[in-house]
This record gives C-alpha cells, sequence and structure tokens, in this order.
C-alpha cells in the first residue's frame, strides 16, 4: 500500500505530465518547483478526490509545498 507521501507524488506528477517538477526539496513551495496555478489547482481537486478530504480556502495557505500537503492529509485522514 503506498504512503501518503507517494499516493501525493504521483498525483503532481499526474497533474503535470508530461513535465516533471523538481520535488528533491519537499519543504519548496510548488509553484516555484514548476507547477504553476493551473497545475497546482488542478493538485488540490485530485487530493480532495483521492484522499476523500476537503481543503477549504482559509486552508490554502497551509497547503503550499510537498510536505505541507502530506502533513496537512495525514492529519485528517488519522494516518
Amino acid at each position: 500500500m503506498d504512503s501518503v507521501r507517494e499516493k501525493v507524488i504521483k498525483l503532481v506528477f499526474e497533474v503535470c505530465r508530461p513535465s516533471r517538477p523538481d520535488l528533491s526539496d519537499p519543504s519548496r513551495a510548488l509553484l516555484t518547483v514548476g507547477l504553476d496555478s493551473l497545475d497546482y489547482a488542478t493538485l488540490l481537486m485530485a487530493i480532495e478526490d483521492s484522499f476523500n478530504v476537503k481543503v477549504p480556502d482559509a486552508d490554502l495557505e497551509k497547503v503550499i509545498s510537498l510536505d505541507d500537503i502530506v502533513k496537512y492529509v495525514e492529519e485528517r485522514k488519522g494516518a
């Protein structure tokens, strides 16, 4: 079974296909590693669908990096 981090990384690469953002530093903001604003919005929708979590507008500043997204999902899923 894939970890939350592995699933999120797969979603990032699916959303950004054919380009592959640089996720070597998971604490960097996703908008600085190759995602544009449309990719980011699409990624958040995919996260919501894949993990059955809702990311309200008030929480958008909490999910700017790969690490942030993984932490956010794990906290809401009790992982």
